[in-house]
């Protein structure tokens, strides 16, 4: 008969690190008395900053009484964690007044441990169900997430196609910075918005920043030091990634409205470096250096910010680009970095009438984290080769980061798109924003439209076509329009 238990852990537990990346086994190694049999059910409580139960369950799967080790893996899902202090009073903090009943020691399943204190507490059935009856319900999948969202938007009286939705949903898994470059008017920002309020997230989560044209370092989004007054002058933006950081369950969304107003490498270019970083843990930024934050502290004048800022997963940036006269190009650094999704029309004839919206559908960072595919799909390199030697020839390439991400993309596709469609909107989406020049990229251009179409690639092959027709109009051509 399964028993049931409560696993309380810091917050820099590698245990809750594990957790977040999606690894499907962890492996406990207990002190003795082992406490753990195979069956038993476990929730995850991160113990700070404030008390509360992960979104998910883990079962006992082996259990190597010799070794004192126990294997758990995860076995359900649901839509938002559990607040313990609004359950039934009772405490399961680990504070120096406390004391648990057990205490264990908890590793990932890797050659290298970390070991960090953890606690565990049995639990009756009653208290079991009471937790994991506030967590909102088992976890939607993820096709029947995507329709709930699309009926949210089309009862708010907004059209976007399922494919523009999925792309977006799938950009955003891929990696956390989509840009939605088209014609103003669009519903570029307004895609964002209503995409964040189906998923339960309040008006405090989601930050819609205005670029100015005058903005020409990252002051404008991090704040400064003030050496007269010695203290940091903050930014809206600040506080909202400083928010963030602390709440690490609960999703964000940061939208760059117009961000091409002002050069982006020049306000974005600390977050366009930290999206270099595989892992989210290496994605930070610098406020001030470490020396004089150091320097501060000892003289007992501390900073209202941390020297460094960690962008943590949960939260999720979009950037608007209008493309006309007022804006400025984006860079190959910018585009390396991040998905292009267009808006260049509407279909007016779509467009549906408000009416009540469902309800939305809260979801924690943790369960939204969970759709995300952990490996590439890789069974279409051979093409990305291809068409990099076709690129070589004008010295323009395909480097290793784009190569990678649309295979995540591929990855992460795979039940919402079919897999040529993924590739299609990959390439365009990727790929074809790199390509621009003179007459000498014709022969380029040709090679390229012939295998978009031997590989059945119609959105490729029709960007390629209308840049064709742009180069011989004008001489000169490039991806946007």
């Amino acid at each position: 008969m399964a028993r049931y238990f409560l696993l309380s852990l810091p917050r820099t537990s590698s245990y809750l690190q594990t957790i977040a990346a999606g690894q499907p086994r962890l492996t406990i190694q207990l002190t003795p008395p082992p406490s753990l049999q195979v069956g038993d059910r476990c929730l995850v409580a991160q113990q700070d900053p404030s008390p509360g139960v992960l979104p998910v369950v883990l079962s006992v799967i082996s259990v190597n009484s010799p070794a004192q080790t126990a294997t758990l893996a995860v076995t359900e899902r649901y839509n938002h964690p559990a607040d313990l202090d609004a359950l039934n009073g009772t405490t399961y903090q680990t504070s120096s007044q406390s004391r648990p009943p057990r205490k264990a020691l908890v590793a990932e399943e890797a050659p290298q441990y970390d070991y960090s204190p953890i606690f565990l507490f049995p639990l009756s059935k009653a208290d079991w169900e009471a937790i994991t009856g506030s967590m909102g319900g088992s976890r939607l999948e993820e096709q029947a997430l995507l329709k709930h969202i699309h009926s949210y938007i089309s009862a708010r009286g907004y059209y976007f196609d399922q494919e523009t939705l999925y792309n977006y949903h799938i950009c955003l898994k891929t990696r956390p910075f989509v840009i939605l470059a088209g014609l103003s008017g669009t519903g570029k920002s307004k895609l964002t918005q209503l995409y964040a309020e189906a998923l339960g997230v309040p008006r405090e989560r989601y930050l819609r920043l205005a670029v100015r044209p005058n903005w020409n370092d990252d002051r404008y989004l991090l704040g400064y030091f003030n050496t007269l007054s010695g203290s940091y002058i903050s930014e809206p933006a600040l506080d909202f990634l400083l928010e963030a950081s602390e709440h690490e369950q609960e999703l964000y969304f940061f939208c760059l409205d117009e961000m091409n107003l002002a050069h982006v490498e020049y306000y974005f270019s600390q977050f366009l470096s930290a999206f270099e970083e595989e892992r989210p843990a290496d994605r930070r930024i610098t406020l001030v250096s470490r020396r004089l934050y150091e320097e501060l502290k000892g003289q007992g004048q501390p900073l209202t910010v941390p020297a460094e800022l960690q962008l943590a997963p949960n939260l999720l940036f979009t950037g608007t680009v209008n493309v006309d006269e007022t804006t400025q190009p984006i860079s190959d650094k910018v585009l390396d970095r991040a998905n292009t999704i267009e808006f260049f029309s509407i279909d007016l004839d779509k467009i549906p009438q408000p009416t009540v919206p469902p309800d939305p559908v809260p979801l924690s960072a943790l369960t939204w984290q969970s759709y995300k595919a952990q490996q590439p799909d890789t069974r279409y390199r051979e093409l990305l080769q291809a068409i990099n030697a076709i690129l070589n020839r004008v010295e323009i390439g395909i480097g290793y980061r784009v190569v990678r991400e649309i295979e995540l993309y591929l990855a992460n596709s795979a039940g919402l798109l079919e897999p040529e469609v993924a590739l299609d909107l990959q390439i365009k989406q990727r790929i074809l924003p790199r390509v621009r020049g003179t007459e000498v990229i014709e022969g380029v251009l040709d090679e390229l439209l012939a295998l978009t179409r031997d590989q059945r690639l119609p959105r490729s092959h029709q960007r390629l076509g209308e840049m064709k027709s742009r180069l011989k109009r004008d001489g000169y051509t490039s991806f946007w329009r």
